[in-house]
């Protein structure tokens, strides 16, 4: 009988802490690595002599992480592989190229989270860099012999195939994107802007820079 009687005792002890356990909020983990891939839209806005009709559909890939701070601010730095250019760059006198131009890209952010009814939206704001790595063009309808980032080949006052588009590899600009996360899944779309001419003016005698919009899905990986 005493047996039984501590038996139960003590199952009514484990039972009452395990409730009490789960009865206590949990604290948030603070830190998180975030995968994530998608389709980025690319643009470039143009100081004159030139339009550009259509985006190029392109990709980016990165890594980030993030800390969060005590209420709902944090700041994220992370690493992408990402491609931008153009379609159809048509010049006022026919002209017509295509960029492609790949960059390894640095993100930094400020970043601020609310949830609502179990899905948790957030906001990024924050600078970038990017270091060109790479990238095929066609000038006037004519394959380059070399990238994007390439010297040009003048010759003449002309362009020859057997040099490249001359582009700067650095860029810099700001990036602000907006999304949601559910069980650590996330949405993000967002818009960046480059704030560097990067065109060689014998290419483009007016200020060429990159712009688009990104739509990823990811998955964050908290800790």
């Amino acid at each position: 009988m005493v047996k039984k009687l501590l038996f139960t005792s003590l199952l009514l002890l484990c039972s009452v802490a395990v409730f009490a356990a789960e009865g206590e909020p949990k604290e948030e983990k603070k830190n998180a690595l975030v995968v994530y891939a998608g389709p980025h839209f690319s643009m470039a806005s143009i100081s004159g002599g030139g339009v550009n009709p259509s985006a190029k559909i392109s990709y980016t890939a990165g890594l980030a992480y993030e800390r969060s701070f005590k209420g709902d601010f944090g700041v994220v730095a992370g690493l992408e592989f990402t491609e931008k250019g153009t379609n159809d760059f048509l010049f006022v006198d026919g002209r017509t190229d295509d960029y492609t131009l790949q960059y390894l890209q640095l993100n930094l952010a400020l970043k601020y989270s609310k949830e609502f009814w179990g899905i948790k939206g957030f906001g990024q704001l924050g600078p970038y860099v990017a270091y060109g790595m790479g990238g095929d063009c066609s000038i006037g309808g004519y394959d380059m012999e070399k990238g994007s980032f390439d010297d040009l080949s003048i010759r003449d006052g002309g362009i020859y195939i057997d040099g490249g588009a001359g582009f700067s590899k650095f860029d810099a600009g700001i990036r602000v994107a907006i999304g949601v996360e559910f069980y650590n899944v996330r949405i993000t779309a967002g818009y960046q802007r480059g704030f560097v001419n990067i065109a060689d003016e014998n290419l483009i005698s007016n200020k060429y820079r990159n712009q688009g919009l990104f739509v990823t899905a990811g998955y964050a990986f908290k800790f």
